[in-house]
């Protein structure tokens, strides 16, 4: 999937966590901290691919990700989530648990959606067994144009109802 299309699902599953998962009002300041995180969250996997966008951000890391370990491996993997959770569980800053649940929330969107493609993921690594659904499509063509469309209509419908409910 292209980078737009996983800051659409990071918006999206955002929006979903925080109409179903999160009880509480918050602030519009942890409102701003929890979607940026999600959205950071939707683009973080991709620190193993140099020429995405979180590749050209920190390019000496993420040649050496792609180096060591390739594309779609330990970056989309149930793996990198727990060490993820586990690095953000040492944080202790104004906020750390919404950015935590964000960058989750977010990882997990991109992962999702890097699944739908025809390449999919490893999901289960170190061990070397892709996954994807049975339904996929090709990255960058109008079948993803239709799933981004779709998050961005499911989007809405999401913070209709947080407004309205």
């Amino acid at each position: 999937m292209e980078g737009k299309t996983h800051l659409m699902g990071g918006l999206c599953m955002g929006a979903a966590a925080h109409s179903y998962y999160i009880t509480e009002v918050l602030p519009v300041p942890e409102l701003i901290v929890f979607y940026g995180s999600c959205l950071f969250g939707a683009l973080l996997p991709d620190i193993c691919h140099p020429g995405s966008w979180t590749g050209r951000k920190a390019k000496v890391l993420s040649k050496n990700i792609s180096r060591f370990f390739g594309h779609r491996t330990i970056t989309h993997s149930l793996l990198f989530l727990i060490l993820v959770y586990w690095l953000t569980s040492t944080f202790t800053f104004m906020y750390y648990e919404t950015v935590q649940i964000g960058l989750l929330v977010g990882i997990v969107s991109h992962i999702v959606l890097d699944a739908l493609t025809v390449r999919g993921i490893q999901l289960f690594y170190p061990i070397p067994l892709r996954v994807r659904f049975p339904l996929y499509l090709k990255t960058a063509s109008k079948g993803e144009s239709v799933i981004s469309s779709s998050l961005m209509l499911l989007t809405l419908f999401f913070v209709y109802k947080q407004m309205f409910s």
